[in-house]
């Protein structure tokens, strides 16, 4: 089992740098999704920086939330 051992300690290497790249990507897209967000009225994806819709120009302000109904029970 000895001349395999050279073999597996390249593989897992190789899937150890496989894995990191991998962990990187969702980093990544994980920090572009919290830098951009969605205009309430039209849908559009907005960089955070920009206070107003680029598509409809409305205000990307706070947007009052709708009432919740209570449940009673």
């Amino acid at each position: 089992m000895e001349p395999y051992r050279p073999s597996l300690d390249r593989r897992l290497a190789s899937a150890g740098k496989f894995l990191g790249t991998l962990l990187t990507l969702f980093k990544l897209r994980g920090h572009e999704a919290r830098s951009q967000r969605m205009c309430p009225f039209c849908g559009l994806i907005t960089p955070r920086a920009k206070r107003v819709c680029l598509e409809c120009g409305k205000s990307l302000g706070a947007v009052p939330p709708e009432p919740i109904e209570a449940k009673q029970g």
